[in-house]
């Protein structure tokens, strides 16, 4: 299956851009300096609204097999800003994610932009739920 808009990692100061661009009232703030990790922030509350973190950030979240961690993905940052409303629709935005991811996000949260994705070790519902389907392994969010 073929999804559309950009593919691959993303270096976090290009994702960071493209939030700041596209988002309603937010701005990042970094903790620390180079590769350090960053949050987004609501400038009118200050109120902390999404983590990002640094260095190249994988195009789809996925859980690290060795010291089991969720490791989030750019794409599914940009479908939970989408989904929360916070992130504006415009041409740059589908240009990335694809018209019909865009909107499914916004329409019908983080369960519509990720169903009609290819399977993976991760999924997340549109609570915030995640879960590891790898199989005979225990889910480590039990």
């Amino acid at each position: 299956m073929f999804n559309p808009g950009r593919h691959g990692s993303m270096p976090s100061s290009e994702l960071e851009a493209f939030l700041t661009r596209n988002t309603e009232f937010c701005v990042v703030r970094r903790s620390g300096s180079g590769d350090g990790v960053a949050g987004l922030h609501c400038t009118i509350t200050g109120k902390r609204v999404r983590g990002i973190g640094g260095g190249r950030i994988p195009e789809y979240s996925y859980m690290r097999e060795f010291a089991p961690r969720l490791v989030r993905g750019w794409r599914n940052i940009c479908y939970e800003m989408l989904a929360m409303r916070r992130m504006r629709i415009t041409k740059e935005t589908i240009r990335v994610l694809g018209r019909r991811f865009v909107y499914e996000a916004f329409d019908y949260g983080m369960r519509g932009s990720l169903e009609s994705l290819e399977p993976s070790k991760v999924w997340m519902d549109s609570h915030g739920a995640r879960g590891y389907s790898g199989g005979d392994r225990m889910d480590p969010y039990r």
